[in-house]
């Protein structure tokens, strides 16, 4: 029943209202990747659906968020890896650092984050003005491919090994808190909005070729802020019916981490035991920094 209340209200709002975001900025992982001594950063777009706050009954909110991510190719050094792969033989006591070296790597990371926030308004003048706390429930489902770059296609197989080409998916779970704020600047022409979230995160990272398989725990936060823009807010009556059409555009900044304690992922294209990993462990976090703009109406 919740279920098909949540689709139901979906579909209406997406008829009745909806902002389309396109975003751009950096994302960034740490720590966490077998090899991996520098932080990778790439530049990443986004394309998001988006509902901010829409009341229920009274004062009672949802609101949604619906977000693809997709990154260029962005290249990992090999001699990060390599230095990683001494410090693994020196731990194995192998002297053939060569069995372990590895070639320069491409990565991609593409995938879906979604969110739905439900909850009450604290303080609610208009839709320009209130202040709403309430509970985020979410799932994020990125991938990262791997393979080596053009740099390395040259070099020796039969030291370097085959190499193939991995992808790294990752599925995860978030239950938290959300705060939902608007205040109007200008009248009723510009307002300012903000979320603030945070959430218990959890799920399993998986490669496709590699012996890299592991359940994670961690911690979500977010934080939106932006500004809200309408040309005109007049209200037409029907009978007994209002209507109050907008048309308005979105120009914000919004920050994501994801962080889990002691994680290590195999990303080398050599299979290496979780066993052999485990003493590699970092802390891992995978972050966004992007700044957007929007275009939606509302009926």
């Amino acid at each position: 029943m919740k279920k098909s209340l949540l689709v139901f209200l979906g579909i209406s709002n997406l008829l009745l209202a909806s902002e389309f975001d396109y975003g751009s900025g950096t994302f960034t992982m740490k720590g966490g990747f077998l090899g991996l001594t520098q932080d990778i950063d790439t530049d990443v777009t986004t394309y998001s659906v988006v509902t901010r706050h829409a009341n229920l009954f009274s004062d009672a909110f949802y609101g949604y968020d619906i977000t693809w991510y997709d990154s260029k190719r962005l290249n990992q050094a090999a001699a990060n890896y390599n230095n990683k792969a001494s410090e693994l033989n020196n731990f194995l006591g192998n002297s053939n650092i060569g069995a372990l070296s590895i070639p320069s790597m491409d990565y991609r990371l593409q995938g879906l984050d979604a969110n739905v926030q439900l909850g009450y308004d604290l303080l609610h003048q208009d839709k320009d003005n209130y202040l709403g706390v309430g509970a985020l429930v979410g799932i994020s489902l990125p991938w990262i491919d791997g393979g080596k770059s053009d740099s390395s296609a040259n070099l020796d197989t039969s030291i370097l090994g085959a190499f193939p080409d991995t992808k790294t998916e990752i599925k995860t779970y978030k239950l938290g808190a959300t705060v939902n704020f608007k205040k109007a600047l200008v009248s009723d022409k510009l307002s300012l909005y903000g979320t603030l979230s945070y959430a218990y995160q959890t799920g399993n990272i998986e490669n496709d070729h590699l012996n890299s398989d592991y359940s994670v725990d961690g911690t979500f936060q977010e934080y939106n802020l932006g500004l809200y823009f309408t040309p005109f807010t007049e209200e037409y009556k029907l009978g007994f019916l209002t209507l109050g059409p907008r048309v308005f555009a979105t120009a914000g900044y919004k920050f994501s981490k994801w962080e889990v304690d002691k994680m290590s992922i195999n990303m080398s294209g050599k299979e290496v035991s979780s066993d052999i990993l485990s003493p590699l462990a970092t802390q891992f976090s995978m972050e966004s920094s992007i700044g957007y703009f929007g275009l939606g109406y509302s009926f």
